[in-house]
């Protein structure tokens, strides 16, 4: 998703997880208000220039998601936390994650772990009882879409 921001494709169960918007940060801050009002959909908005390492971008999944106090602060705790948010209550999951482009920069071989982890959320939530959709919009400015399509790629975040 690189067009005009479509609040349908995010609430969608079983299409990709992964989207990017190349739009101006207020535009994408904007969409994610109005996201939420939606009725079920649990939409949190993560800092990418606030996760270039792997323990900053942990603490950023636990600051926007109010993960609890026993959160472990590690890949495997946050794949168990992403797995469960019950604390939450929603019929779709939306991460919407500003910056993209600044997310495990310092950290660069981390992001394929990362990628793994959210493609079994993704997985775990669409045949969860009931279902429901997770998706990560990953936020860029304008005339950065195709570094930024490149290193998620590269990531094992989008297709190549």
């Amino acid at each position: 998703m690189t067009g005009p921001l479509s609040w349908p494709s995010l609430l969608k169960r079983g299409s990709h997880w992964a989207h990017i918007a190349a739009v101006p940060r207020h535009q994408v801050e904007e969409f994610a208000a109005t996201l939420s009002q939606r009725k079920h959909a649990a939409v949190r908005l993560l800092r990418g220039k606030h996760c270039p390492t792997r323990e900053e971008l942990l603490e950023e999944f636990a600051r926007a998601l109010d993960f609890p106090q026993y959160f472990g602060r590690n890949w495997d705790a946050l794949e168990d936390c992403l797995t469960d948010l019950e604390w939450l209550s929603a019929e779709a999951f939306v991460l919407i994650i500003t910056n993209a482009d600044q997310v495990l920069k310092k950290s660069p071989g981390e992001l394929r772990t990362l990628a793994g982890i959210l493609t079994t959320v993704a997985a775990h939530w669409a045949t969860s009882e009931p279902p429901a959709s997770f998706h990560c919009l990953f936020h860029c400015e304008p005339g950065s879409a195709e570094d930024l399509r490149h290193r998620l790629a590269e990531g094992g975040i989008l297709p190549s």
